[in-house]
């Protein structure tokens, strides 16, 4: 076996883990840059009794997101800084955003 076919597999390996984070850093940028997100930073920082801007998203926490023009959902964590964590469920109907639910992790 040659050096260079010993090395394929870890490369190949690499870039699909390099891929992998790629899509999750897009995804994540992608949530914190939407209405939904917003939407539950201002709720739960009333929830909370914390400025908004000091809850942010668990970036270790899977998460879903589809956005269309009249409906979409949104599925995500979000933390403040005394380490409570919250489910936020998110909804779009009719073209509006709305917070179905949020659920003490």
């Amino acid at each position: 076996m040659t050096r260079i076919a010993r090395w394929k597999p870890l490369g190949i390996a690499a870039f699909i883990v390099a891929v992998l984070i790629a899509i999750a850093a897009l995804g994540q940028l992608w949530i914190t840059r939407s209405e939904p997100y917003e939407l539950a930073r201002a709720l739960l920082g009333d929830k909370l009794g914390v400025a908004p801007h000091t809850i942010g998203l668990d970036r270790f926490a899977g998460f879903k997101f589809s956005d269309g023009p009249d409906s979409g959902h949104a599925r995500f964590v979000l933390c403040g800084a005394s380490g409570k964590c919250f489910f936020v469920f998110a909804q779009k109907l009719e073209g509006r955003w709305a917070i179905a639910d949020l659920i003490e992790r």
